[in-house]
Protein backbone atom coordinates (compact mmCIF):
# COMPACT_ATOMS: atom_id res chain seq x y z
CA UNK A 1 0.00 0.00 0.00
CA UNK A 2 2.91 2.53 0.81
CA UNK A 3 3.73 2.13 -3.25
CA UNK A 4 0.11 3.68 -3.91
CA UNK A 5 -0.09 6.16 -1.55
CA UNK A 6 3.06 7.53 -2.54
CA UNK A 7 1.85 7.66 -6.19
CA UNK A 8 -1.35 8.73 -5.23
CA UNK A 9 0.98 11.69 -3.44
CA UNK A 10 2.71 12.02 -6.73
CA UNK A 11 -0.97 12.82 -8.93
CA UNK A 12 -1.94 14.88 -5.70
CA UNK A 13 0.63 17.72 -5.85
CA UNK A 14 0.35 19.54 -8.96
CA UNK A 15 -3.66 19.00 -8.42
CA UNK A 16 -3.18 21.37 -5.01
CA UNK A 17 -0.43 23.14 -5.73
CA UNK A 18 -3.58 24.63 -8.47
CA UNK A 19 -5.55 25.17 -6.19
CA UNK A 20 -3.30 27.28 -4.06
CA UNK A 21 -2.98 24.35 -1.47
CA UNK A 22 -0.13 22.01 -0.56
CA UNK A 23 -0.16 18.35 0.48
CA UNK A 24 0.33 17.49 4.19
CA UNK A 25 -0.28 13.69 4.16
CA UNK A 26 -2.39 10.83 2.71
CA UNK A 27 -3.52 7.97 4.33
CA UNK A 28 -5.89 4.18 3.02
CA UNK A 29 -7.09 2.24 4.78
CA UNK A 30 -9.09 -1.00 3.64
CA UNK A 31 -13.31 -0.84 4.10
CA UNK A 32 -15.76 -3.55 4.02
CA UNK A 33 -16.13 -3.80 0.02
CA UNK A 34 -12.82 -1.76 -1.02
CA UNK A 35 -10.52 1.60 0.24
CA UNK A 36 -10.98 4.66 1.88
CA UNK A 37 -8.38 7.18 0.62
CA UNK A 38 -7.96 10.05 2.97
CA UNK A 39 -5.64 13.18 1.29
CA UNK A 40 -5.19 15.80 3.89
CA UNK A 41 -4.14 19.29 2.05
CA UNK A 42 -4.06 22.88 3.46
CA UNK A 43 -3.22 26.30 2.89
CA UNK A 44 -1.16 28.92 4.60
CA UNK A 45 -4.05 30.59 5.24
CA UNK A 46 -5.99 27.60 6.18
CA UNK A 47 -8.31 25.68 3.42
CA UNK A 48 -12.18 25.14 2.62
CA UNK A 49 -14.68 23.29 1.88
CA UNK A 50 -15.30 24.36 -1.26
CA UNK A 51 -11.48 24.49 -1.80
CA UNK A 52 -11.33 20.61 -0.22
CA UNK A 53 -14.49 19.91 -2.89
CA UNK A 54 -12.39 20.76 -5.95
CA UNK A 55 -9.29 19.22 -5.12
CA UNK A 56 -11.76 15.87 -4.40
CA UNK A 57 -12.97 16.31 -7.59
CA UNK A 58 -9.43 16.50 -9.71
CA UNK A 59 -8.06 14.11 -7.50
CA UNK A 60 -10.71 11.51 -7.95
CA UNK A 61 -10.70 12.13 -12.11
CA UNK A 62 -6.91 11.49 -11.78
CA UNK A 63 -7.57 8.31 -10.17
CA UNK A 64 -9.98 7.21 -12.46
CA UNK A 65 -7.96 7.61 -14.95
CA UNK A 66 -4.37 6.09 -14.10
CA UNK A 67 -6.77 3.12 -12.77
CA UNK A 68 -3.82 3.35 -9.71
CA UNK A 69 -6.76 1.77 -7.30
CA UNK A 70 -8.19 -1.37 -8.35
CA UNK A 71 -10.91 -2.26 -6.38
CA UNK A 72 -13.88 0.48 -5.26
CA UNK A 73 -13.03 3.20 -2.98
CA UNK A 74 -14.07 6.21 -1.03
CA UNK A 75 -11.98 9.15 -1.29
CA UNK A 76 -12.23 11.91 1.32
CA UNK A 77 -10.19 15.12 0.73
CA UNK A 78 -9.89 17.85 4.31
CA UNK A 79 -7.75 19.52 5.97
CA UNK A 80 -5.49 18.17 8.40
CA UNK A 81 -7.86 19.24 11.39
CA UNK A 82 -6.39 20.66 14.21
CA UNK A 83 -6.19 17.16 16.03
CA UNK A 84 -3.56 16.02 13.95
CA UNK A 85 -0.08 16.15 14.26
CA UNK A 86 1.89 19.27 12.23
CA UNK A 87 3.68 17.47 9.95
CA UNK A 88 5.28 20.22 7.60
CA UNK A 89 7.53 22.83 8.83
CA UNK A 90 4.86 25.37 6.58
CA UNK A 91 1.68 24.75 8.90
CA UNK A 92 3.43 26.65 11.87
CA UNK A 93 3.49 30.17 10.51
CA UNK A 94 -0.60 29.99 10.89
CA UNK A 95 -0.63 28.71 14.09
CA UNK A 96 1.68 31.25 15.73
CA UNK A 97 0.08 32.32 19.18
CA UNK A 98 -1.46 28.89 19.52
CA UNK A 99 -0.44 26.48 22.62
CA UNK A 100 1.31 23.48 21.40
CA UNK A 101 2.48 20.33 22.75
CA UNK A 102 5.92 19.33 21.48
CA UNK A 103 8.05 16.24 21.83
CA UNK A 104 11.23 16.90 20.51
CA UNK A 105 14.85 15.34 20.75
CA UNK A 106 16.66 15.68 23.55
CA UNK A 107 14.59 17.09 26.62
CA UNK A 108 11.43 16.41 27.65
CA UNK A 109 7.90 17.06 26.17
CA UNK A 110 7.19 20.93 26.24
CA UNK A 111 3.86 22.67 27.03
CA UNK A 112 4.19 25.91 25.35
CA UNK A 113 2.56 28.91 23.54
CA UNK A 114 4.23 29.30 19.86
CA UNK A 115 5.54 32.96 19.19
CA UNK A 116 7.74 33.19 16.32
CA UNK A 117 8.95 31.09 13.39
CA UNK A 118 12.35 31.73 11.78
CA UNK A 119 13.48 30.10 9.23
CA UNK A 120 13.43 25.92 10.97
CA UNK A 121 13.87 28.01 14.35
CA UNK A 122 10.35 27.65 16.04
CA UNK A 123 10.23 30.11 19.42
CA UNK A 124 7.75 28.90 22.26
CA UNK A 125 7.38 30.32 25.18
CA UNK A 126 6.12 28.13 28.37
CA UNK A 127 3.76 29.69 30.95
CA UNK A 128 6.27 30.47 33.35
CA UNK A 129 7.49 32.92 30.66
CA UNK A 130 10.94 30.83 29.25
CA UNK A 131 11.49 30.86 25.79
CA UNK A 132 12.43 27.47 24.24
CA UNK A 133 13.70 27.68 20.54
CA UNK A 134 13.58 24.40 18.66
CA UNK A 135 14.60 23.31 15.78
CA UNK A 136 12.17 21.78 13.11
CA UNK A 137 14.49 19.07 12.23
CA UNK A 138 14.32 17.76 16.27
CA UNK A 139 10.85 17.66 16.54
CA UNK A 140 9.34 13.95 16.71
CA UNK A 141 5.92 15.00 17.27
CA UNK A 142 4.15 18.41 18.13
CA UNK A 143 0.15 18.95 18.09
CA UNK A 144 -1.79 21.84 18.99
CA UNK A 145 -3.41 21.77 22.32
CA UNK A 146 -7.06 21.99 22.19
CA UNK A 147 -8.24 25.14 24.57
CA UNK A 148 -10.87 23.00 26.17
Amino acid sequence: MTEIREKIKELLHPIAEASGAFVVDVAIRNERGGKLIQAFVDTDKGITIGDCAGISRELARALDQTNLVQTSYRLEVSSPGIDKPIRMLRQYQKNVGRRFKVTYQGADPLLATLKNVNGEQLEFQTEAGQFVSIDFSKIIESKVELPW
